[in-house]
C-alpha cells in the first residue's frame, strides 16, 4: 500500500494541461476548495512516508515510530478529505464520475488506514516489523479500486482549468514540492 501511495503521490509532479468541457468558466471558489481537499487528503500521507523511509532500518524502534504516523495521519486526513468532498460535491458536471471514484477511493483508504493502527500498534519493533506492518496494511485494506486515485490524476490533467488550479493550490504545491526531485 504505502509503495502505491508514494506512486500515486509522486504522480502529482506530472500534472499538465489538456482540454475539458468546462473550460471557458472561471474556476470557482467551491472548485478550487475541492482542488484543495483532494490535494490536503493526500499531503500528510506523501509527509509520513518521507519520514518513513528516512529511518534507519536498523532502528526498529523509530521505523514503528514512523509507520505508526503514516498509518493514523492517513487514517485522519484521509477521512477529513472524504468528507470535505461529501460536503462540496463534484466540482463540476463534467467530473461527477470523477469525483465520486475519489470520495470513495480517500473513504475506503481511510478506513484501511484506521483498521491497521491496533495491529500495527501490537506490533514488536524489530527487524520484521517493517514485513509484519505491511501484511496488517495489505490484509485491512478495504481498497477495492486503487486506480481510481490514478484516474482522478488522469481525469484532472486533462482539463487546463484543474490542472492549472493545482497549480495555485498551496497544499497542491506543497505535495508537489519535492516529487520531481525523487
Amino acid at each position: 500500500m504505502l509503495p502505491r501511495l508514494i506512486t500515486a503521490l509522486l504522480a502529482t509532479a506530472l500534472l499538465t494541461g489538456a482540454c475539458g468541457s468546462d473550460e471557458d468558466d472561471p474556476l470557482t471558489d467551491a472548485q478550487a476548495r475541492w482542488v484543495d481537499a483532494f490535494c490536503t487528503g493526500l499531503l500528510p500521507g506523501k509527509k509520513a512516508g518521507q519520514e518513513l523511509t528516512a529511518q534507519d532500518p536498523a532502528d526498529p524502534a523509530a521505523v514503528k515510530t514512523a509507520y505508526l504516523a503514516l498509518v493514523t495521519g492517513n487514517a485522519k486526513a484521509l477521512a477529513e478529505a472524504e468528507k470535505k468532498l461529501e460536503e462540496l460535491g463534484p466540482p463540476s458536471e463534467e467530473l461527477k464520475d470523477v469525483h465520486e471514484r475519489l470520495t470513495k477511493y480517500v473513504g475506503e483508504s481511510a478506513r484501511s488506514y484506521a483498521a491497521a493502527e491496533a495491529p500495527v500498534r501490537a506490533l514488536e519493533p524489530n527487524d520484521r516489523f517493517w514485513d509484519g506492518a505491511e501484511k496488517v496494511l495489505a490484509d485491512t485494506s478495504q481498497v477495492s479500486s486503487p486506480e481510481d486515485l490514478r484516474a482522478t490524476f488522469d481525469a484532472l490533467e486533462k482539463s487546463p482549468k484543474y490542472s492549472a488550479a493545482m497549480g495555485r493550490s498551496g497544499p497542491c504545491t506543497e505535495l508537489q514540492a519535492g516529487s520531481q526531485n525523487q
